[in-house]
């Protein structure tokens, strides 16, 4: 989620109301809020002596280049989803290489386009299909030409957007496009979820912020057979308007950690790797994020839990598009009414 206009012309009112509208949904672990609407840092690191601490023009070169070839990588699975929202089954198979495999979650593979259009297409000619989501984890380039994707396939459950399995893809570059070679699907183990989220238990119940003419309202819940917690952001701006976002936070039974995804209305997406501190009462959340600018953000958000109504949040070392952003301030929450 972005800051929702540039803060250089905005009054203090209106920044004050801005940043409380970018900290509600941050609370909830969405990298994406509070980040400058036109892509340029809002603080920048700077030496001693005052001035910015600038890369080489090589440096910069590479990493402007590794943003490129990523924010690629991440636009074919963007593609795909579009595709199969809008029941294209052409341009799902144009996304493939010529020998590409899909290995489903029970094992059984599939090789070749039109193997793959033929095990696609009753899918299609159902009158509706579920609406996939695809969010990557982690974008890697092993070797020239080639990338590695980790990331969990989401298929929409009524109102919610419910993590249902995990996918290992690799692509390959082709006359400078990037095209699916293999998908891995594997199944997302539910044994012990609930235990795995019960230190999080604190978090259910309704939560509630007044500020200058900003209402935020924030609800989390478990989601039914408590092996998710579902939550949700409803802002009302001061034009009486809501935006509302949401986040699923469940557990990784391949890495051992708890994880969520985060999804804001206005198109960002993102997701957050869970860790609690042994000898405080606090939990990091270190996330990354797409904006809907295509940018690419990175925060940890901490959680100082002050007793079962109450907590402090801070968002630290975030950053857009690898340049340094400045952390938030500390801010109190407080719990308007317990889940029952």
């Amino acid at each position: 989620m972005r800051l929702q206009a540039k803060l250089d012309s905005a009054s203090e009112k209106d920044v004050m109301t801005k940043n409380w509208i970018a900290f509600i949904a941050l609370t909830l672990g969405f990298a994406l809020s509070n980040f400058p609407a036109d892509g340029a840092p809002n603080s920048r690191k700077k030496s001693s002596a005052g001035t910015v601490v600038g890369k080489s023009s090589s440096t910069a070169a590479e990493t402007k280049a590794g943003e490129d070839r990523e924010h690629d990588v991440r636009a074919v699975l963007i593609s795909l989803e579009q595709a199969f929202a809008s029941k294209t089954l052409a341009k799902v198979i144009e996304l493939f290489s010529e020998n590409a495999i899909f290995i489903d979650q029970s094992g059984e593979q599939t090789q070749g386009r039109e193997p793959l259009r033929n095990r696609f297409a009753p899918l299609f000619q159902q009158e509706t299909i579920p609406v996939v989501g695809l969010h990557p984890e982690s974008v890697r380039f092993p070797a020239p030409g080639v990338a590695s994707v980790v990331g969990v396939v989401s298929r929409k459950r009524g109102t919610s957007q419910l993590p249902a399995t995990r996918f290992t893809m690799l692509m390959v570059q082709t006359n400078s496009n990037w095209q699916i070679s293999e998908i891995t699907e594997t199944v997302i183990q539910s044994a012990q979820f609930e235990d795995r989220l019960a230190e999080l238990d604190w978090m259910i119940g309704e939560w509630r912020v007044n500020k200058t003419d900003v209402d935020a309202k924030m609800n989390v819940e478990w989601a039914a057979g408590k092996k998710f917690i579902l939550a949700k952001t409803t802002i009302t701006k001061p034009d009486k308007t809501e935006q509302i976002d949401t986040q699923v936070i469940g557990w990784d039974p391949q890495n051992n950690r708890i994880i969520s995804w985060h999804f804001d209305s206005n198109g960002g997406y993102g997701s957050g790797a869970w860790s609690k501190r042994p000898d405080k009462n606090e939990w990091s959340v270190d996330v990354i994020g797409v904006g809907a600018d295509g940018s690419t953000t990175r925060a940890t958000n901490v959680f100082q839990l002050k007793g079962s109504s109450e907590f402090s949040w801070q968002s630290v070392n975030r950053s857009q598009n690898d340049e340094p952003v400045a952390d938030t301030e500390a801010l109190n929450v407080q719990r308007l009414k317990a889940q029952g």
